[in-house]
C-alpha cells in the first residue's frame, strides 16, 4: 500500500478576492481537504502519495506559477490519521483536470515524471 503524506500550504495572494479565486479554483481537487482563506491569505490542506511531495512544494518554489505571491509549505510526514485516504474523484473524470489544468501539455509530467490527475482520462496511475 502507497504511502501518504499531507502538505499544509499558506499562499499569500495579491488580494482577498484574488485568493478566494484561488480557492474556488481548487475546489475539485481530488488531493484536497480543507480550503479556505482570511484577507489574501489562502490555506490549504492537502494529502498526497508520498512519491507526490514535490506536488506539495511546488507552489512554495513557483508561487508565481500557481497564482500566488509566496507561498510556504509545511510537510507532515508521519500521517496518523486519516490511515486510509479516498481520493474524492468526480463521477465523470474529464480531460483536463478539477483545477482547470490539461496535463497532457503540462510542464511538469515530465520535468517531474507526473502521472497526471487522477480526476483526468490522462492519468496514468
Amino acid at each position: 500500500m502507497k504511502r501518504s503524506i499531507c502538505g499544509i500550504v499558506i499562499g499569500e495572494a495579491s488580494s482577498a478576492e484574488e485568493a478566494k479565486r484561488l480557492a474556488e479554483t481548487m475546489k475539485n481537487c481530488p488531493n484536497l481537504m480543507a480550503s479556505g482563506t482570511s484577507s489574501n491569505k489562502l490555506y490549504s490542506v492537502y494529502i498526497v502519495p508520498e512519491e507526490k511531495k514535490w506536488w506539495l512544494k511546488y507552489p512554495e518554489t513557483n508561487p508565481k506559477a500557481t497564482g500566488l505571491e509566496k507561498a510556504q509549505v509545511y510537510i507532515v510526514q508521519n500521517l496518523l490519521y486519516p490511515e486510509k485516504f479516498a481520493f474524492r474523484m468526480p463521477e465523470k473524470k474529464t480531460e483536463t483536470a478539477p483545477c482547470g489544468a490539461n496535463c497532457q501539455t503540462c510542464p511538469l509530467r515530465e520535468e517531474y515524471d507526473c502521472s497526471g490527475c487522477p480526476a483526468t482520462t490522462n492519468h496514468q496511475g
